[in-house]
């Protein structure tokens, strides 16, 4: 049955970020690069702290009640002081403000006349210093899909996060070559009413941006979609990669919405009108549990809190779009590192029956209620967690920010607030004159790259190769060598793909060994059949010149005997038969379409 997502009022928005291709970071002079090994550490904990008007973020409050410890590995040669907010930041990368500039012109945003650097709160522990500078460049903007115009309500530029590379209990390790390095955040008015709607325009925002100077590959570009529908909330999901799965994505968020909505009306005619109450210690109930995992967290001196949902029973079992209502509640608590059992589950199964009869003795729960148990070294605050979101389920859906788990999501944090950011005094304006606009010039976008394409290749690898991370390879290679694109276009696409595949070491393919490979094909020296063979040789360790050797292209003179004795040995045989036995001779060693010419003459 197909979704009348109009009838839902679904309303779909997205943050697109987009790290650009810099040699070095946005407020310092640190160059970007993967370090090999980190020489120095620090550690941090952070604290919320009021804005200019005296209100605190609630993603910040909620941060630091997580109580987490971070640990910032780093080399003195991809980090300095600028970074950890001893040293003032430095003058912005001109490069990549013009950057910012482009994609402005490109997206029809009204460029902002004087740019102010804000700081942002971030106490999640991506940034070392508890803040990403992040400065609007241009708004109001548009951009057109095969479903109509989209609103672009924001292009700003911005420090991206550092990466986290190791998670052990409560203390979470981040490395810093990878943080502050420049991006775009495009931040898209709430036009899409589809979820193929909210593909199209992720598309085309992407392809628009990689026409400018950005970093390709995995994580770097990725997407927040927010989704809405009427009578749920907006919800945030961040940090979703996988374009050709957005639509994926809204529909199970549409349908995780419908759920709680469905949710709320049960809780209703249930007669339930609030859940209250606070978790109770249970841990001696547990003091001869067969269940491994709860008496493992008790050998190591954790507790057991248990609490009670009034006429809950049965609901945890729902579908909630990509999961349970059981995993969305468990999720709350997976914020603070734990999960939950509860009374809807299998307790046979778990070991668990005669401990959960006890705890709904203890608790006063009735037959309808739902008895649950958090446990771990201190579970306090993920089941208040718990309990006070399945009082939340009475209201109806909060709103809040989640990240993407798989086709779903999950719970991270409420959803920030204009709290959060402040001026950054350390820097002075910047303004954007006249002459600085007159001088950003936009380049060809892939589409329009896209469309000349065609013309030289066939519709479904210029669509490919636009999309792909070796674009910029192919457009350097088919502007120096007078070969067909279509050799290169497929080499780049689909040849060293299946080397890869076939694990051979694609690594000792640069794109210098290319060059080299291109150049014996464009003198004729090799055949165009020959160039796989000639790729997996530099694999394999071979030089150049062992491949000039080996694959040197015969000789007309000497094709035409192989063929003709090819002809003379298997004269009743289809020429279709014959172009495989000469081709399989000549290994590579010739073109198809010479080794057809001369068979066709000697078969007259």
């Amino acid at each position: 049955m197909m979704t009348d997502y109009s009838k839902l009022g679904l309303r779909v928005g997205l943050e697109i970020h987009q790290q650009l291709d810099s040699e070095t970071k946005l407020f310092c002079r640190c160059p970007i690069k993967k370090s090999e090994s980190f020489n120095q550490a620090i550690k941090r904990k952070f604290k919320p702290v009021a804005g200019e008007l005296g209100d605190v973020d609630p993603a910040a409050i909620y941060e630091y009640m997580r109580n987490k410890n971070f640990v910032y590995s780093y080399d003195s040669e991809s980090s300095c002081l600028v970074e950890l907010d001893d040293d003032p930041p430095k003058d912005m990368n001109e490069k990549a403000l013009r950057t910012a500039l482009q994609a402005c012109k490109m997206l029809n945003c009204r460029i902002i006349d004087e740019l102010y650097v804000m700081r942002k709160t971030v106490i999640d522990g991506s940034s070392v210093s508890g803040f990403q500078r992040t400065l609007l460049v241009g708004m109001n903007g548009s951009v057109e899909t095969e479903f109509g115009n989209v609103g672009i309500m924001t292009v700003c530029l911005e420090e991206d996060s550092a990466p986290a590379i190791k998670k052990e209990g409560d203390t979470v390790e981040y490395r810093l070559d990878r943080s502050l390095v420049p991006l775009i955040e495009i931040a898209t008015a709430p036009d899409m009413h589809s979820p193929e709607h909210a593909k199209a325009a992720a598309e085309k925002i992407g392809l628009l941006l990689r026409s400018l100077d950005v970093v390709r590959g995995i994580g770097s570009i990725r997407q927040d979609v927010n989704v809405s529908i009427v009578g749920g909330a907006r919800i945030e999901i961040k940090g979703f990669q996988e374009l050709e799965k957005i639509p994926q994505l809204v529909q199970n968020e549409v349908s995780r919405q419908l759920s709680l909505i469905e949710i709320k009306g049960e809780l209703k005619k249930r007669g339930v009108r609030s859940v209250a109450g606070n978790a109770k210690d249970v841990t001696d109930m547990f003091s001869k549990t067969k269940n491994s995992m709860i008496r493992k967290i008790i050998t190591e001196k954790g507790r057991i809190l248990a609490a009670s949902l009034p006429r809950f029973s049965g609901l945890l079992k729902k579908e909630c779009g990509h999961h349970t209502f059981g995993k969305e509640l468990s999720s709350y608590a997976g914020a603070y590192g734990y999960g939950i059992m509860h009374s809807d589950e299998d307790l046979e199964k778990h070991q668990l029956a005669w401990e959960f009869s006890r705890i709904r003795e203890t608790l006063g729960a009735g037959k309808d209620d739902l008895v649950l148990i958090v446990a771990g070294r201190d579970p306090a605050n993920a089941i208040a967690a718990v309990i006070e979101r399945a009082g939340q389920c009475v209201q109806g859906i909060p709103e809040e920010t989640r990240v993407a788990d798989g086709l779903g999501s999950k719970y991270t944090r409420p959803l920030p607030g204009t709290e959060r950011m402040y001026p950054e005094t350390d820097i002075q304006p910047i303004r954007i004159t006249e002459k600085i606009l007159q001088s950003i010039k936009t380049p060809k976008t892939l589409l329009e790259k896209r469309e000349e394409l065609k013309k030289l290749l066939s519709e479904e690898i210029a669509e490919q190769l636009v999309k792909s991370r070796e674009f910029s390879l192919f457009e350097r290679l088919s502007k120096e060598y007078k070969i067909d694109a279509t050799i290169i276009a497929t080499t780049l696409l689909f040849t060293i793909k299946d080397l890869k595949r076939r694990n051979l070491n694609v690594e000792k393919i640069t794109e210098s060994a290319l060059k080299d490979v291109f150049m014996l094909l464009e003198a004729k020296k090799i055949s165009k059949d020959s160039v796989p063979k000639a790729l997996e040789m530099l694999c394999q360790g071979k030089t150049i010149a062992d491949i000039a050797r080996s694959l040197q292209v015969i000789a007309e003179n000497e094709l035409r005997k192989i063929i003709k004795e090819a002809v003379k040995s298997s004269s009743k045989e289809k020429e279709s038969v014959l172009m495989g036995l000469v081709m399989k001779k000549v290994q590579g060693k010739a073109d198809g379409s010479t080794v057809m010419r001369i068979l066709r003459e000697e078969m007259k």
